[in-house]
């Protein structure tokens, strides 16, 4: 548990380029009053830095010392966030880039080391809560001390900060254990549904994603403080980590089919609250109750995707969507917002929502072994 916990937190280095986007944007947004367009380019672009990296991992992973990459991967994230904290407004879109790039190789890293443990659902799992709940205590103190006492280039600085505590779990990774078998996708014919679930998960990630990245950007219809804020984003990613644990008990007990309905009217209710709500009280809540149904959405479309596919090899797309989805969410948020008016990407989402649950709905249940989450 110690090793899962300490490759658990060089894994949350990877998860802060997508869970502080919206924070990021909004600092971004204040002080240099760039508008929708160019914000959604700045998250496109570290998407487009965090693809790279995901699908650069399987050539890398299994020929490195695994320790030493960890420490070298923690580092590497530590300067370019102190270097993006001073860098000028016009080198914004190229240093995101490198942002998410740096981000990409710890989660693959992790990802990898995980992959070898013994109880795949106990590491993945820890991994989730250690992840999304240490982020979630970043978020709240981010916008309260970091954003609010130095703007955009303190919040670099504080990301710096907490990526240097993080990389301190990389002093318990593993040297490296090595197959060197080469990955190997399956067929359309072995893995028909698989592949079309991955496809539409990509889809629903698109527009969740769009949505996620500029909450703090819609919030602000409601002027909320600092402190306000910080609470919303500590709430929401701490709900986010119990979500997982959750969501693996409704699985074990509902079957197959039925988790991924529960899915999606979680989070068409925090849809429909964020669209309705009159002041920031009820649109925080709103957005708790969506992100909980976003993440249970993302955890049973990825068992789904396992399951639909005999040789398991599908699931390693899953962080490749997550990073399209940042190249091309950040984009369509920032259009989806151009009028101003967020009931565009509210709807875009809800739609989204739905296209997973419906295939599920029209496919053959496959078997379930005894005891799967």
């Amino acid at each position: 548990m110690p090793i899962i916990i300490a490759v658990s937190m060089v894994s949350a280095i990877g998860g802060l380029v997508f869970n502080t986007m919206p924070l990021l944007l909004g600092a971004i947004g204040t002080e240099f009053g760039f508008e929708s367009d160019k914000l959604g380019s700045l998250s496109s672009n570290a998407g487009w830095g965090y693809l790279i990296g995901t699908i650069s991992a399987p050539f890398w992973v299994d020929k490195v010392n695994w320790k030493i990459a960890a420490l070298a991967f923690a580092l590497f994230a530590v300067v370019t966030f102190l270097f993006i904290s001073q860098s000028p407004p016009s080198s914004m879109v190229w240093s995101f880039g490198v942002y998410g790039f740096a981000c990409a190789l710890a989660i693959g890293l992790a990802t990898r080391v995980l992959a070898d443990m013994p109880d795949l659902e106990r590491a993945y799992g820890t991994r989730l809560s250690v992840e999304l709940w240490s982020i979630a205590a970043f978020l709240y103190v981010l916008p309260v001390y970091f954003i609010a006492k130095g703007g955009f280039s303190g919040a670099m600085v504080g990301m710096a900060v907490f990526t240097g505590l993080l990389g301190l779990g990389a002093g318990l990774f593993p040297k490296r254990t090595t197959t060197g078998e080469k990955v190997k996708y399956p067929t359309w014919a072995e893995a028909s549904r698989g592949w079309i679930l991955v496809g539409i998960f990509l889809l629903y990630l698109l527009v969740n994603v769009a949505l996620f990245f500029f909450l703090a950007v819609i919030a602000q219809n409601y002027n909320p403080s600092d402190k306000e804020i910080g609470l919303m984003f500590l709430v929401l990613k701490w709900l986010g980590g119990g979500a997982g644990a959750v969501g693996a008990i409704i699985g074990m007990r509902a079957g197959f089919k039925p988790p991924h309905f529960i899915a999606l009217i979680i989070l068409l209710a925090g849809l429909a609250g964020m669209w309705l709500a009159p002041d920031f009280k009820i649109f925080m809540v709103s957005s708790w109750i969506w992100e909980v149904g976003f993440t249970l959405g993302c955890l049973y479309a990825t068992t789904a995707i396992t399951r639909f596919d005999p040789s398991k090899k599908l699931v390693v797309l899953v962080p490749a969507t997550f990073g399209i989805s940042m190249v091309l969410g950040g984009k369509i948020g920032g259009k989806l917002l151009a009028s101003g008016d967020p009931a565009p990407i509210y709807f875009a989402a809800a739609l989204g929502a739905l296209l997973p649950a419906l295939f599920i709905l029209v496919s053959k249940a496959p078997k379930m072994s005894v005891g799967a989450a």
